[in-house]
């Protein structure tokens, strides 16, 4: 960004994103009404006046803030995972996640051992599943904690059925973000492994989110060792990964990517043995 003063910069964001008004969702042409009427003319502005916005004006708001990697939004990005809205917390967390960095992340890892809600863990695995501006180190601790949930959940409190959907939630976007965390590893390494074997063994899993999420990461980072596996869940998964399609079709497209990626590399210099 080039500065929080910059007035123009808003100009140029309402004029790009208000022809994608009805594509998006998002509500942007009485977002820019209601900062006109406050006065918001700056990104510096929409940070001193974001407790006067509507939630849908927030949503827009949390928009700008990614992308523009407003460092300064972090706290009202932070405070924005625990809204009750249906779409800020999410837009809150993949604005922090686009922030990134390792004291980014250190916060969310805090704010996972802190809170029991499963809603908040839910929020927060998105941020991760975002974040980015890693060091090794910062990534070889995010991919432990990945692992950790993808296999065994989160470590808030499930009692309800919703919490048993939204655990399940939970480990399908840890095993998402070791697309993400593990792609920062050098392949060799026992961390990549483990991560990688981790993944694999999540394509037998109860769930069919967790098993479409895990079948997406390995075609993420065209694991030629999972094509066995993947090949039997075109054959015999038709169980649907909410929002996404079958788990049948995510592993087709998975071997497609590793396939395609292959024959562009022209061997197996990037895969681990057995």
């Amino acid at each position: 960004m080039s500065s929080l003063n910059d007035r123009q910069l808003l100009k140029t964001f309402f004029a790009e994103k208000i022809p994608q008004q009805t594509e998006s969702g998002i509500n942007f042409v009485k977002a820019e009404r209601l900062f006109r009427k406050l006065q918001i003319e700056s990104i510096k502005h929409v940070l001193e006046r974001f407790d006067q916005l509507d939630f849908k004006s927030q949503q827009v708001a949390a928009i700008i803030f990614r992308e523009f990697e407003v460092v300064k939004s972090l706290p009202i990005l932070f405070q924005g995972l625990y809204s009750r809205d249906s779409s800020l917390p999410g837009l809150c967390g993949s604005a922090i996640g686009s922030i990134g960095g390792d004291q980014v992340l250190k916060k969310l890892l805090k704010l996972l051992s802190k809170h029991s809600e499963i809603r908040i863990h839910y929020h927060v695995l998105y941020a991760l599943k975002w974040i980015d501006k890693l060091s090794v180190d910062a990534a070889r601790i995010m991919t432990e904690r990945f692992c950790e949930i993808a296999l065994n959940g989160p470590s808030a409190e499930v009692v309800t059925d919703w919490d048993h959907r939204e655990a399940d939630g939970c480990r399908g976007m840890a095993a998402e973000g070791l697309s993400h965390s593990l792609d920062y590893l050098d392949r060799r390494t026992k961390d990549y492994r483990h991560g990688v074997k981790v993944l694999i063994s999540l394509l037998t899993d109860d769930s069919a989110e967790v098993r479409g999420d895990a079948a997406y990461s390995l075609g993420y980072l065209n694991e030629k060792r999972a094509l066995e596996q993947l090949a039997l869940l075109v054959e015999s998964d038709f169980e649907v990964c909410p929002g996404i399609g079958t788990v049948s079709s995510i592993a087709a497209e998975s071997i497609e990517w590793i396939r395609l990626h292959h024959k562009l590399q022209g061997g197996d210099n990037d895969t681990f043995q057995k």
